[in-house]
């Protein structure tokens, strides 16, 4: 694949003008939003006082994207997206800085590089690019030699990371002029991935011809990034780390931040309320893009305060698929089209051995021994999965684009995929297409040939609801309640 091809999205869409294409309701440039009610429940000391009018400085906060461009579709009441954030943005038109703090993808794959292309012509190639982007853990796993071709124009913060290597993007932080007031931003890595730690020399096999990464003392980078600022400069930090650890940092932070923008992918949704640890404000800047952070920064008698607004990107209630900034529309269709022309479906098939070893035979497999529980199965949406792609690709109004060759939705619709014997596509696997008794229960090759001596549980041990939120998770289905859903899918065993 030439990863190089959308490179011309970067520079046509630099010179676009974004078009609001949703009217909304716009708050005022001049008023403050009112102050939020009360702190999260573990907060000790919520931030209260409202910024100085004279200096605030208007932030939009966002981190760990994950690689979830857009929401899948699958389930009404999603949030997020990259056109969604765009028609926001497009629409306050006074945000002062737009700052992501870094996580865009989950892995290294094939797909996973495509989407880190789109992500970046969205954010830094498109009018008002974002200001900066920290580095986080995942993103230390690319391929570094791409670095420079996938985030051309963007400015890349890794304050207290170092690398000799050539196309290390990492700046040690930017400095930005708010109508007058200096802002310096860094962005703090409490511990590098594990594949990272220990990592071989360069020129090693494991490890040819690139430099190490090395962690620096978070509050020596810290230090380092706020190096000759005057007084009056205001201070931000993203950090990446657990809850626990950045509380913890913040103290050691001299000169003191203004403002600490956690990143912690297990906070789901950003901070309704700032923490004060100390005299700095402390948010978190939640996953996946879903619900954006609109926060107020200023001082109020030498000592920094912040308020915070959620932004929760919603859709359109009335029209399918409605809502969303039509440039960038364009550019996530053709990174699905891009996916299907490249055949990634079948690339990323059957990369890794099943969890028990055995070979995947297909539903139908499973009704000789099981009618009961295949009389069940089949009443239930499990056993029309793969259909409801189908219907939403021929759908214009719901879709419009090749969801049957996209990876992601794929694999929640069918047996095994990514599993060697696992399904590759429907012309090839029909057998393995819709959610079948092996998406829960294994590979069930063993099972078959030993007439039932080898039983299956559930897939890795743990429970129900735990093996349901694989597919329907706070993302891909928000009203999804285990108790309310199994009702609808319960089976047990045959009598002896």
């Amino acid at each position: 694949m030439n990863l190089a091809r959308p490179l011309p999205l970067l520079l046509a869409f630099s010179c676009s003008i974004l078009v609001a294409t949703l009217a909304q309701c716009q708050r005022g440039t001049a008023a403050m939003p009112p102050a939020p009610s009360g702190p999260r429940a573990q907060d000790p000391r919520p931030a209260e006082a409202t910024p100085a009018a004279a200096d605030r400085i208007r932030i939009l906060v966002s981190g760990l994207l994950h690689g979830r461009l857009e929401p899948c579709g699958c389930a009404s009441g999603q949030l997020g997206g990259l056109a969604r954030r765009r028609q926001h943005i497009a629409e306050q038109r006074n945000y002062d800085l737009l700052l992501e703090g870094g996580d865009l993808l989950e892995g290294t794959n094939e797909l996973d590089l495509m989407k880190l292309m789109t992500a970046a012509t969205v954010l830094f190639g498109m009018e008002r690019p974002y200001d900066a982007l920290g580095i986080g853990p995942s993103d230390l796993l690319l391929p570094r030699d791409k670095w420079s071709e996938f985030l051309a124009g963007a400015t890349v913060l890794g304050s207290n990371l170092r690398c000799a290597d050539p196309n290390w993007p990492g700046q040690p932080f930017v400095a930005k002029d708010v109508r007058g007031t200096p802002v310096r931003i860094a962005s703090l890595l409490l511990e590098l991935p594990p594949a990272l730690r220990g990592a071989p020399p360069p020129g090693s096999p494991e490890q040819p011809g690139q430099p190490p990464v090395e962690l620096l003392a978070p509050a020596a980078g810290w230090q380092q990034a706020m190096a000759g600022a005057e007084p009056q400069t205001r201070g931000i930090a993203m950090v990446h780390g657990d809850e626990a650890a950045i509380r913890a940092l913040i103290p050691q932070l001299q000169p003191a931040p203004d403002l600490v923008i956690g990143v912690d992918a297990a906070i789901h949704d950003p901070s309704p309320v700032p923490t004060l640890i100390g005299s700095v404000p402390l948010v978190f800047c939640g996953t996946r893009g879903r619900v954006l952070l609109d926060v107020w920064l200023g001082r109020e008698n030498g000592a920094p305060r912040a308020i915070t607004e959620l932004v929760p990107l919603a859709g359109s209630k009335t029209v399918p698929g409605g809502g969303g900034d039509p440039d960038v529309k364009t550019v996530l269709l053709q990174h699905r089209d891009q996916v299907k022309q490249d055949g990634i479906l079948g690339k990323l098939a059957r990369q890794r051995p099943t969890g028990n070893g055995a070979a995947y035979v297909g539903t139908a497999a499973c009704a000789v021994c099981h009618p009961t529980a295949m009389a069940a199965w089949q009443k239930s949406n499990h056993a029309h999965a793969w259909q409801t792609l189908v219907k939403a690709e021929a759908d214009p109004k719901r879709y419009g684009w090749p969801v049957t060759a996209y990876p992601d939705c794929v694999s929640c619709h069918v047996v095994g995929y990514g599993d060697q014997t696992g399904f590759v596509d429907f012309e090839t696997t029909p057998q393995l297409a819709d959610v079948g008794c092996e998406r829960c229960h294994g590979a069930g090759s063993d099972h078959v040939a030993s007439a039932g001596q080898k039983p299956l549980g559930l897939i890795g041990g743990v429970t129900g609801s735990m093996l349901c939120a694989q597919c329907h998770d706070y993302e891909q289905s928000p009203n999804f309640l285990y108790g309310d859903r199994w009702p609808k899918v319960a089976h047990g065993r045959e009598p002896k």
